[in-house]
């Protein structure tokens, strides 16, 4: 067993440089880097947190593409076309319908994409339904997918206590999937399906631990697994380099950024350009006071990086912004004063 996988190995010091593509964020921003990396471009990532995964870590980590390989090796029938009905029908004329045609047309390839480049694999979170199923090509039956459990000592080694730890680990450790959840959620009225998923869980956690093994789930099982990507890859990344600026010409195209780690700024060129994946502003009390409510407290289970800095530096650099009064509510039960 390795007793020093909770220490942190050292990351790089940023420096000025120039890269084809800089990813600004490192929760699925990392499927973005992988996805340059293997279309030939140099990427470099940067975080703005001591900690590699984002929101995505702390998520459910369960993605929505109708139609992709996951889907039909479990015998879910599906379509683009009853997945582009279902988006139409919820989302109307707030947003350009072209956005939504291209995710529908190029959502299975991202979903191969991550069979390529990470060891990631996925299953059906059977049953969890479409939050509108009733909605014109809408799934009671659902179309999204997880990542199966993964250990992490195995796919990042020397790097596990980079990534971050997810908010909904068990006392005991059990890397529940989405999928269990249904049946841990009837409990009391499938006690025979319910169990053995839990038992089964238990016995991979618990179990795994005797032999050297962190098994999870959920959205840190897949930001480890881009993070493993990244990794392979040799896909660089910078931590605690928040971005500060975006570089403009003449044109008002962006060809660069600067990133600021200790103190110090640090200018990227970029050939190419820049993806700002780097989350909302969940900690951001004035702008959810502005945009969401003023009777909120900063009550969220949001990544602690989620302040909108990278949204105002955008902003800063002529960049439109829409639906910030948009949030995905997840309900919850605040700690109790002087508690974790």
């Amino acid at each position: 067993m390795d007793t020093n996988k909770n220490v942190r190995p050292s990351t790089p010091i940023a420096q000025d440089t120039t890269v084809d593509l800089l990813v600004v964020g490192s929760g699925t921003g990392m499927l973005a880097a992988l996805a340059g990396q293997e279309a030939g471009l140099d990427v470099l990532i940067t975080e703005s947190t001591d900690y590699i995964g984002g929101s995505t870590a702390l998520s459910g980590g369960g993605f929505w593409i109708p139609a992709n390989s996951v889907l039909k090796e479990s015998g879910v029938y599906d379509s683009k076309e009853l997945g582009l009905e279902y988006l139409d029908a919820l989302v109307g004329d707030t947003a350009p319908r072209e956005r939504r045609v291209a995710y529908i047309e190029n959502g299975p390839e991202v979903v191969e994409l991550m069979k390529r480049v990470t060891p990631l694999r996925f299953q059906w979170a059977k049953d969890y339904a479409d939050y509108q199923p009733e909605k014109p090509g809408g799934s009671a039956t659902g179309r999204s997918c997880e990542a199966k459990p993964v250990d992490l000592n195995d796919i990042l080694g020397k790097w596990r206590p980079v990534l971050r730890k997810s908010s909904l680990e068990a006392p005991v450790p059990m890397p529940i999937t989405i999928r269990d959840y249904r049946w841990m959620n009837l409990m009391a009225k499938e006690p025979a399906k319910a169990i053995p998923a839990v038992v089964k869980r238990v016995g991979q956690g618990v179990g795994g631990m005797a032999f050297g093994r962190e098994y999870v789930a959920l959205g840190e099982a897949l930001a480890g697994g881009l993070f493993a990507g990244v990794i392979r890859a040799g896909i660089p990344f910078w931590l605690n380099a928040p971005l500060t600026r975006l570089i403009t010409d003449e044109s008002g195209a962006v060809t660069g950024a600067v990133v600021t780690q200790d103190g110090v700024d640090v200018t990227v060129t970029v050939r190419k350009g820049v993806i700002i994946s780097s989350g909302g502003f969940d900690h951001n009390m004035q702008w959810r006071h502005e945009y969401q409510s003023d009777k909120l407290e900063d009550w969220s289970h949001g990544n602690p990086g989620n302040v909108g800095s990278a949204i105002q530096v955008a902003i800063d650099a002529g960049a439109d912004v829409d639906l910030l009064d948009q949030a995905w509510w997840f309900p919850s039960i605040a700690p109790l004063p002087g508690q974790a």
